[in-house]
């Protein structure tokens, strides 16, 4: 299966009402692809979950994109389907990355470390398998619906309403992403390091990178080989960091509860517990350090690419 994440055949002069169903159809057909795989096969590939999660994310990007030229209340059902299969997706991939992430953890390889990895594994496939439980009957509910809806939405879609619609795909994309980029820009500028500004920082990249994957081939060649590369790094540096400090809140309720539920067991898993919490803290500064490295490239090259910039879609940046 391909990640799907140009879509073939879009042209600035397109149509809006043309482009929105060829994206749609592409986006639903990516939801289409993995939902049976992470149904079916969960535990053959954790991959199969990942992308689930992805393509739901893209599906919604591209409703997102194209909202006034899909009905209403088609609109607002596929997106509540999309919420419902992300979420059960999501839950499922979070124990994948913590479980499999126990197996490299250095702090559980030593002797005093193996009890707690122990512990740890057999809490996290408990987690995963009820995740599992929850996606599997998420499939013949959500999903059967939204694969209904996705079969119909192409056929429904219009041009977009309003009373100055955007007269092709072009126009659309300076206008969208503009003011994504405008945002995500003024949220680098911003210098967050709070947990929660560089995880909305996170969110607000998602929703530019997903944008601009609809909307690259209306743009100069440095929008998709510059600035696209950049802000997809972005995400891993903010993944990193937002991983690290769920997996730190997870530990550390996990450790005060184990205390609390079995005080006999506590000393055989405390050196584990303390390793584990303390190599995770660890990765909160370095994460912020790669993260400081990433802004200062991104300022340097949102600069050097200022002029298209400013031609294609009228922003001019904080740079």
């Amino acid at each position: 299966m391909a990640d799907g994440k140009w879509v073939a055949g879009l042209t600035p002069e397109m149509p809006v009402a043309e482009a929105a169903r060829l994206v749609l159809t592409s986006r639903f057909e990516g939801v289409r692809q993995w939902l049976p795989a992470a149904t079916e096969k969960p535990y053959h590939d954790t991959e199969t979950v990942h992308q689930l999660r992805v393509s739901t994310r893209r599906a919604a990007a591209a409703l997102r994109v194209f909202a006034d030229c899909v009905p209403r209340k088609e609109l607002k059902a596929t997106r509540r389907y999309l919420r419902l299969i992300r979420r059960a997706a999501g839950n499922a991939r979070d124990w994948d990355v913590f479980r499999l992430g126990l197996a490299t953890e250095k702090a559980l390889a030593t002797a005093a470390g193996k009890p707690t990895r122990d512990f740890l594994m057999g809490y996290a496939f408990g987690e995963r398998s009820a995740a599992q439980a929850a996606l599997d009957e998420m499939g013949p509910t959500a999903g059967l619906s939204f694969l209904r809806v996705a079969d119909e939405l192409p056929g429904l879609v219009s041009e977009p309403r309003g009373d100055n619609p955007p007269e092709n795909l072009g126009v659309l994309a300076a206008q969208q992403f503009g003011e994504l980029l405008e945002t995500f820009d003024a949220a680098v500028q911003a210098n967050p390091t709070d947990p929660t500004a560089l995880h909305s920082l996170r969110i607000v990249g998602k929703r530019t990178r997903y944008a601009l994957e609809i909307f690259a081939d209306c743009f100069p060649p440095a929008f998709k080989q510059t600035v696209y590369p950049s802000v997809e790094r972005v995400q891993e540096v903010l993944g990193t960091i937002q991983d690290a400090n769920v997996s730190r809140d997870r530990l550390t309720m996990l450790r005060d509860r184990v205390k609390l539920a079995a005080p006999k067991e506590w000393p055989r898993l405390q050196k584990g517990f303390e390793g584990l919490l303390t190599a995770t803290r660890a990765r909160l500064p370095t994460g912020r350090k790669a993260f400081q490295a990433w802004r200062k490239g991104w300022v340097k090259l949102i600069a050097s690419v200022e002029v298209e910039i400013v031609e294609a879609v009228g922003t001019e940046t904080a740079a």
